[in-house]
Formats: C-alpha cells, sequence, structure tokens
C-alpha cells in the first residue's frame, strides 16, 4: 500500500511540472557563404608534379597525394549533408600541376573552362595544394625503478584552398590552413608508428580529411542535435494543442495558439506563452526577436523557470548567426 500511494505522488509531482523537454534539429549560418549560381558543383583537387626518383621524393609525393585525396573527399561528403546544399549536387574531378612557381598561383580560366564543361558547372572548390610532414621520435624514459618507452607521431599540415566563380571569372575566396595534429603514447617497449601509434599513411589521411572538414565548416554547417524547455502547464487544452504542434515541428500552428495566450491576464500563463513564443520565433531563425520575446516573459513573471540559461543560449545563437 506505501509503494502504491508512493507511486501516486510520484504521478502527481510530475503532472505539476509545467514544462517539458523537446528535441529539436537546427543549424547556424556559414562563416563563408557561397551562394552558388549553378546546381552543379566541383570539387578540384591538385597534384603538384615533382621529382620521384629518390624513395624519399616518392614517399612524399605519396604521402601528400593520399592527403589531397582525403581532404577533397572528405569536403565533398560533409557538403552534400549540409542543409546549406541541399539543391547542390557535386562531383570530383584532380588534375595535375606542372607549375613550380613558390608561389601558389590561380589555375588560368581556360582549364577551369574545360573542368566545368563536362560537368556543367560554374563554381570550382579547389584544394589548390596540400603538403604534410610527418615527425616521429621515441625514447627511454626512466622511472624509480623501472623503464618506459615514450613515442610520438606530429603531422603538419599546410593547406590551400580556392574558390572560382568560373561565370562572373572571379576569384570567390583564398583560404589558408594550418595546423599539427599529435599522437603519443607509452608502453613497456619501443613506440612506433603503425604498433602504439598510427601508420604514417594513416596519420597523415586522417591529417587530409581533418583539413577537408575543418574547411567544410566554414561553408556548409551539418544539422546539430538540441533540446528545449516548453512550458506545458497540467490541465490547459490550448497548451496542450500548441505542444502537440511544436512536437510536430508546426511551430507556426504553435506560435499562433502562444501568441494569443501572451496576451492572457494571468501573467504566469502569459509569461509561459510568451517563452514558448521565443522558441517559436528561434525555430524560424528570428534570435533577436526570441530575445524580446524571452524579456516579455521575464517581464511577466520575474521568477519563470529557464529563463537565464535560455537567454545565454540565444545569444550565442546570435553571434554565431551574425
Amino acid at each position: 500500500m506505501r509503494y502504491y500511494n508512493l507511486i501516486l505522488f510520484l504521478a502527481f509531482l510530475t503532472s505539476c511540472i509545467p514544462y517539458k523537454k523537446i528535441s529539436i534539429e537546427y543549424y547556424d549560418k556559414p562563416s563563408i557563404n557561397l551562394n552558388p549560381n549553378s546546381r552543379n558543383i566541383t570539387i578540384l583537387t591538385n597534384f603538384h608534379l615533382r621529382d620521384t626518383s629518390s624513395k624519399l621524393g616518392k614517399l612524399d609525393w605519396y604521402l601528400d597525394s593520399v592527403s589531397s585525396v582525403e581532404a577533397t573527399m572528405a569536403l565533398s561528403d560533409l557538403l552534400e549533408r549540409s542543409p546549406v546544399f541541399e539543391n547542390n549536387s557535386f562531383n570530383s574531378q584532380s588534375i595535375i600541376r606542372t607549375d613550380t612557381n613558390k608561389v601558389i598561383l590561380p589555375l588560368k580560366w581556360s582549364i577551369l573552362d574545360s573542368i566545368c564543361q563536362k560537368e556543367e558547372s560554374s563554381l570550382v572548390i579547389s584544394l589548390e595544394y596540400l603538403k604534410v610532414r610527418p615527425t616521429f621520435e621515441t625514447y627511454p624514459v626512466w622511472r624509480t625503478d623501472y623503464k618506459e618507452y615514450y613515442g610520438f607521431l606530429d603531422v603538419t599540415l599546410y593547406a590551400y584552398w580556392r574558390i572560382y566563380d568560373v561565370s562572373s571569372r572571379k576569384i570567390a575566396l583564398g583560404k589558408l590552413f594550418t595546423d599539427t595534429l599529435s599522437w603519443e603514447q607509452y608502453d613497456w617497449i619501443e613506440v612506433t608508428p603503425g604498433n602504439q601509434l598510427p601508420g604514417v599513411f594513416e596519420a597523415c589521411a586522417y591529417a587530409g580529411a581533418y583539413t577537408g572538414e575543418k574547411f567544410s565548416e566554414q561553408l556548409a554547417p551539418l544539422w546539430k542535435q538540441g533540446e528545449r524547455v516548453v512550458f506545458v502547464p497540467f490541465g490547459n487544452a490550448l497548451m496542450d494543442k500548441a505542444y502537440s504542434f511544436a512536437v510536430k515541428g508546426q511551430w507556426i500552428e504553435a506560435a499562433s495558439i502562444w501568441q494569443k495566450l501572451s496576451s492572457s491576464s494571468n501573467q504566469k500563463l502569459a509569461a509561459q506563452a510568451s517563452f514558448n513564443m521565443a522558441l517559436a520565433s528561434e525555430m524560424n531563425g528570428k534570435f533577436e526577436l526570441a530575445i524580446t520575446w524571452l524579456n516579455e516573459a521575464k517581464k511577466k513573471h520575474p521568477s519563470i523557470s529557464h529563463i537565464n540559461s535560455y537567454m545565454k543560449l540565444l545569444k550565442e545563437r546570435v553571434e554565431n548567426n551574425k
């Protein structure tokens, strides 16, 4: 009997909580806005011809080539998955450059014309150059009464991207990316690549994919999963109806109810509806309006919960979408 009463008490307590959690999907605007004027976009890999007569020269060529392919593959995959480019299609091309200039010169428009003609594209995202430099070292480390080994593998990468708008004969972007990726390990035996550490080819391939991933973040953000609070006070049929719209992603229908209730003479209910209007505004990409609604909720009922945490989140989204 005591256990049954506890169940009833918990059910009653849960029903008195005036809000529910709702799962959402969203994305922020890219920091680089392309606005392509053609449906097809070409991703171009540039291989730079060099002396491969020595083993070291051949290895250097292979590592850079593997990294370059991984970079453009990662970029293409992430762009295709982004909602920003949901109406675009991507194709991959590659060329071998024979120029030996120390400066990475732009490609000639005649070359770009021939590349674009194959796929009827007018925008080319080109990995102009990518250089990886792996560094490995291992040595013993003496502890108080035993010896172990420490080893590390670093891959320094240098990449340069260009975006060509072939139809307008303009270079839309030139972007340099540099970084160093590191792996390290301790072991009782000597630490070497391919054993305790990634293999050199594997590490360089990963570095290339990482380059493509970081560049894609600036062009094409992916969908993010999130969670938000929605006020659904117990026993209010209109708030229940609005919530049923919200969970289906029908934010305009939900907002039409919340906006009416935001003028209720019941200040607590009006504050809760105003809070929900902030969420509806966020879901429609109107972040400044969302902040206005949140301030309205706080003015109507200062003690309403979740105001401060949601305000912080909205201000972050405003910054991310400037």
